[in-house]
C-alpha cells in the first residue's frame, strides 16, 4: 500500500522544486505564486510541458515559464467564455424566438412532447423533465420574473424561460426540435455568416448543431476552470466546406481541438465579437512567446490545435 502524502510548507515545495533542478530566480514570487495559485494545480498540471527526465527540468526550465503558461490559460479561458456567453445569448434569443412563432397560442409549449420531434421521445422526455423542475424551482422564489409568470399568468413564455437555461439545456431544446424550427435559427445564424464573409448561401441545421455541440465542450471547460490546453472536444465537428477549405482543414483531418472552436464560432458571433476573441488569442499568445525560453510556443500552440507560428502568420483584426 502506498504511503499518504505528506503535507509541504510553501519552503519545502520550493525546496522540492529546486532540488528537481527548475530555476527559481524569483524565490518571493514563486512562495506568493504557489500560496495562492496551488501546488498541485500549477506544477502538476503545467510543469510537464516543460523539457524534463523523470522528475528533473532540464534545458533551464524557470518557474516563471510554468507560472506564465499558467496565466496565459487563464486568460484564454476568460477569452473563449466571453465568446462562448455571446453565442449563447445570441442563440437563446433566435431559439426563443422561433419556438414562440411556431406556437404562439400554447401555453408551456416546451412541456409538451408534441411541439418537439416525433423521433426523439426519450430525449424529449428528459428536457421535459429537467425544464419542469427548474419552473417549479424557480416559482418558489419571491421576486423572481418566473414566480411573476406563473402567479399572474399561469405560463411562463420561451423568452422568459431563456434567460435561465444552462448552454446545455438549451442546447438539448434545440437538438429535440422540429426541422422547421431548427432551420429557422439556422437562417438566422446567416446574419453573422456572411457578416464574416464566409461563402455560403445556408448553414445546414445539422452542421449547426454540430458546432453547438463542440462550441458546449469548451465553454464547459472555461466556465469549470478546467485544463484548456491539451483538451479534445468528444468528437470531431461535421466537415463544412465553406469554412474549413478556408483554412486547408481536410475532411480527413481531426476538429476537435480550441481552435476548431475558434474558427466555428465565426457562424455565432457579430463581426466585432469574432475580431474580440481572435485579437485576445493573438495577443496573449505573442506575450506567452517572449516569455517561454526552454520550449517552443509552437509547442503549446499545437496542444490547442493552431498551426505553428498563428500568431505571427494572422494579423489583427480592426473593428468595424
Amino acid at each position: 500500500m502506498s504511503k499518504n502524502k505528506v503535507f509541504q510548507s510553501i519552503d519545502d515545495q520550493i525546496q522540492l522544486l529546486l532540488s528537481r533542478d527548475l530555476v527559481i530566480n524569483k524565490v518571493d514570487y514563486a512562495k506568493s505564486f504557489l500560496l495562492t495559485q496551488n501546488y498541485y494545480n500549477i506544477i502538476n498540471g503545467y510543469g510537464n510541458f516543460f523539457p524534463h527526465t523523470g522528475d528533473k527540468y532540464s534545458n533551464k526550465t524557470t518557474f516563471n515559464e510554468i507560472a506564465q503558461l499558467y496565466n496565459f490559460e487563464r486568460e484564454i479561458k476568460q477569452a473563449f467564455l466571453q465568446a462562448t456567453l455571446d453565442i449563447e445569448t445570441h442563440l437563446k434569443s433566435t431559439f426563443a424566438y422561433r419556438f414562440a412563432e411556431e406556437y404562439p397560442l400554447l401555453q408551456y409549449p416546451y412541456l409538451n412532447i408534441n411541439c418537439y420531434a416525433n423521433n426523439r421521445t426519450l430525449n424529449v422526455i428528459g428536457t421535459i423533465s429537467r425544464l419542469s423542475t427548474k419552473i417549479n424551482r424557480y416559482k418558489q422564489k419571491q421576486n423572481h420574473s418566473i414566480s411573476h409568470y406563473v402567479r399572474n399568468y399561469d405560463n411562463v413564455p420561451i423568452w422568459v424561460l431563456a434567460n435561465y437555461l444552462e448552454f446545455g439545456e438549451l442546447k438539448h431544446m434545440l437538438i429535440n426540435s422540429i426541422p422547421k424550427i431548427q432551420n429557422n435559427v439556422a437562417k438566422d445564424m446567416m446574419l453573422f455568416i456572411k457578416e464574416q464573409s464566409i461563402n455560403s448561401s445556408i448553414f445546414p441545421p445539422e452542421i449547426m448543431l454540430s458546432f453547438i455541440d463542440n462550441i458546449n465542450d469548451i465553454r464547459n471547460v472555461c466556465a469549470h476552470n478546467n485544463r484548456l490546453i491539451g483538451f479534445k472536444c468528444h468528437q470531431d465537428v461535421k466537415y463544412w466546406i465553406p469554412i474549413h477549405t478556408q483554412y486547408n482543414i481536410n475532411k480527413t483531418d481531426s476538429r476537435n481541438t480550441p481552435y476548431d472552436v475558434y474558427l466555428i464560432s465565426q457562424c455565432f458571433l457579430s463581426y466585432n465579437e469574432f475580431a474580440a476573441l481572435h485579437n485576445k488569442l493573438r495577443k496573449r499568445f505573442n506575450n506567452l512567446s517572449n516569455q517561454l525560453h526552454s520550449i517552443s510556443i509552437n509547442l503549446i500552440l499545437s496542444h490547442l490545435g493552431f498551426p505553428d507560428d498563428w500568431h505571427k502568420n494572422s494579423s489583427s483584426i480592426k473593428h468595424k
